[in-house]
């Protein structure tokens, strides 16, 4: 997958918010799809076990771009969220660390997404095991 655009986010942005209570996560949720088809969601692409460390690398990407070209804040929160979801299930499902984010920056990643009570559940207990891995490295 190629490096999202601004001009492509945007149009995602744009097309979430005609169709969506979220528009940050349904443009999420339509990236989860442009990398992995068989997953229809982030939370699917994330909380997978099965989903290739090729796969959460190009949505570490992604997300990143995302937490950066976001067009309103919740944009940009929602993907910041999504990325230390992304760099935990790297840990998690693959015992790989694709970030190379500190120890400290990437503890302050997943316990901002622990508290963020808006992301969904299973995004949330990725942060939990997460920082337990952070906790044992």
């Amino acid at each position: 997958m190629s490096m999202v655009t601004r001009q492509q986010l945007s149009d995602v942005l744009r097309s979430a918010k005609e169709v969506s209570v979220d528009p940050a996560m349904a443009a999420a949720d339509w990236l989860a799809r442009d990398i992995d088809p068989q997953r229809g969601t982030a939370v699917e692409l994330l909380t997978d076990p099965s989903v290739s460390i090729k796969n959460l690398q190009k949505a570490k990407d992604v997300y990143k771009t995302m937490r950066i070209l976001g067009e309103s804040a919740n944009d940009r929160r929602v993907a910041a969220r999504l990325y230390a979801a992304t760099i935990a299930a790297g840990l998690i499902h693959h015992g790989k660390r694709i970030s190379r984010q500190s120890d400290a920056a990437l503890t302050r990643g997943l316990k901002a997404l622990l508290a963020d009570l808006d992301m969904p559940r299973p995004i949330r207990r990725l942060a939990e095991s997460g920082l337990a891995i952070l906790g044992s490295l």
